[in-house]
């Protein structure tokens, strides 16, 4: 008789622990559902046509440059980087390379990094203060572009036309030439 009851109480618990991790399963699954339609949301979202509110510190520590200094009837390009970013470097390094294809465009990089010795090390090593088009800065801790643009990798570039309105951005390394082309829309 013993043996019938623990026989029971064991296929009943075994039933129990199923049910239970079956509960479980159902659980995670729906979990894994909410997080997939949260994120597919939240990077689906369209970036404003705007210029960002950016407001950077240039290399000199002390001059402000945001996006009230932007010039009026000139293309934009906006790159947000990080100075120890390999991608960025190389972008860079091309962008410098092409720079006459740029003479008639406002570039304006802003470093992830939030202090200056970061920013003025890859200033000087692509020697970008010698280019009156090129205005690189940090917005220090604030990260507006960033949260602007949901900036998750770097580079990002974003361009905009001559009246401030977005053309396209890109969230992977543009190709110098194809730049060209479409701030030429």
């Amino acid at each position: 008789m013993m043996d019938i009851y623990r026989a029971k109480s064991y296929f009943f618990g075994w039933k129990i622990k199923i049910q239970m991790m079956q509960k479980m399963l159902r659980l995670r699954l729906w979990m894994v559902v909410g997080l997939i339609m949260v994120s597919g949301f939240c990077f689906s979202q369209d970036i404003p046509k705007t210029i960002p509110p950016f407001n950077m510190v240039l290399v000199d520590g002390v001059t402000y440059y945001n996006a009230d200094n932007i010039e009026k009837g000139k293309p934009l390009m906006i790159v947000y980087f990080d100075p120890e970013c390999e991608h960025c470097q190389n972008f860079t390094k091309q962008l410098v390379k092409n720079i006459a294809k740029f003479s008639n465009t406002q570039i304006v990089m802003i470093c992830a990094a939030p202090g200056i010795p970061p920013l003025k090390k890859f200033v000087d090593q692509f020697n970008l203060g010698k280019y009156t088009n090129i205005k690189a800065g940090t917005e220090g801790m604030y990260h507006a572009t960033m949260n602007f643009y949901n900036v998750d990798v770097t580079p990002f570039t974003a361009l905009y036309n001559k009246s401030g309105q977005l053309i396209t951005f890109y969230r992977t390394v543009p190709q110098i030439q194809t730049l060209v082309e479409e701030l030429k829309k």
